[in-house]
């Protein structure tokens, strides 16, 4: 059996090494278009649940990953000059994104797999005589544009505008600033990755775009700008860049999964809001549902792709109206904000549905019952 993965991302290396671990007789070539040891972004999360999940399917892979990672149990939630500090009874972590490649990398190279870096594929030729192809090339997915007609793609563009930088030190704890300042509605959402460095997410919703003026700036007048706005969670420190360019978020999503011998993963398969995690598990939780069909399956491909969709569709469709939930609640922040602090941090701890009373208390007691008393104040306050 011949595997092309496209995208050496975690989703494709982590399939990729997966596949041949279990079955060395299976030829796999991995394209990746970028060099090696290149790559956009500064960290990734990998929750608490999304490690579990990883360490069941390959605790080799998980415990070289946790190594590299800084942990975290504390989360600062920021209205305007107002703060809370929820405690989770799990613990987050994050990684260098780089430094994850390379772990995924060293890992595949262990089993006999060579990334070929600076291999663009083109078009459907370039995939001929494979008989699985795993489109694991991200939200421009290659392989999604070349059967664009059979994978029917669509998108949705939102309005709020975000770029990604960095931040040299580590910021701790992680949170989420909510402010309105300069003339408009902004968000930071940052969180340490290294012992000294910081991802720091920016973003600001529709209005402000104009309203405040950064359609009219250049990047490094935005730059500077949120560097202004956030100030006090900076610490002193400037915003890194590395493609941090202003964009819109486009939602992607596909009608159909897979088409003759080729599937999606990843965010090729559903581009993975920010608002709502990491689309690095995401993607690697692809990997694992397609290794099984296939471990299930062996060579008979429409099989394997049949079961991948009937096995992991359902988890996924819950994730995508959750992501829907979240995104709608950020293109409405700024009407969220519009409340004291302990109901806004509720609200957005309990946005996409998936957190309800009880889950909250289990997953952050001692916020759950500081809300609770706050109700209990404020209805004896109105009594």
């Amino acid at each position: 059996m011949r595997i092309a993965v496209v995208g050496g991302g975690p989703a494709g290396l982590f399939f990729a090494r997966l596949a041949r671990r279990h079955d060395p007789s299976i030829e796999i070539e991995i394209f990746e278009q970028n060099p090696a040891s290149a790559t956009y972004g500064f960290g990734v999360t990998l929750a608490g649940a999304a490690r579990d999940r990883l360490s069941r399917a390959d605790e080799e892979v998980h415990d070289r990953l946790a190594a590299c990672m800084v942990f975290g149990n504390v989360q600062g939630i920021e209205l305007n000059d107002e703060r809370i500090l929820i405690r989770y009874a799990g613990s987050g972590g994050a990684i260098a994104r780089l430094q994850l490649l390379e772990v995924l990398e060293d890992c595949c190279s262990e089993v006999g797999l060579v990334v070929n870096h600076e291999k663009r594929i083109e078009n459907a030729g370039d995939l001929a005589g494979f008989d699985l192809i795993v489109g694991a090339d991200g939200a421009n997915s290659t392989v999604r544009n070349i059967w664009e007609e059979n994978f029917q793609p669509r998108g949705k563009l939102l309005g709020n505008r975000y770029a990604w930088y960095g931040v040299n030190k580590a910021l701790m704890p992680n949170a989420l600033s909510f402010r309105m300042a300069e003339g408009g509605c902004f968000i930071g959402h940052y969180y340490a990755y290294t012992r000294d460095r910081s991802t720091f997410v920016a973003e600001c919703d529709a209005r402000s775009w104009t309203e405040a003026g950064l359609d009219a700036m250049s990047d490094a007048e935005r730059k500077a700008l949120i560097e202004r706005v956030f100030e006090i969670e900076l610490q002193g420190e400037a915003l890194m860049e590395n493609n941090s360019v202003w964009r819109r978020f486009n939602a992607v999503t596909v009608d159909n999964w897979f088409h003759d011998k080729a599937v999606l993963i990843g965010d090729a398969l559903r581009v993975a809001h920010f608002s709502v995690g990491s689309g690095t598990r995401i993607g690697m939780d692809d990997a694992v549902a397609l290794f099984e069909s296939l471990k299930a399956h062996g060579s008979n491909v429409p099989a394997l792709l049949t079961s991948f969709v009937e096995s992991r569709k359902p988890t996924r469709d819950l994730f995508t109206r959750a992501t829907m939930k979240s995104y709608e609640w950020y293109e409405d922040v700024r009407n969220e904000m519009q409340v004291e602090i302990a109901d806004f941090a509720y609200n957005f701890l309990t946005r996409t549905g998936r957190v309800d009373a009880d889950r909250l208390k289990s997953f952050a007691p001692s916020f759950y019952e500081r809300y609770v008393e706050s109700r209990k104040s404020n209805t004896a306050a109105g009594a």
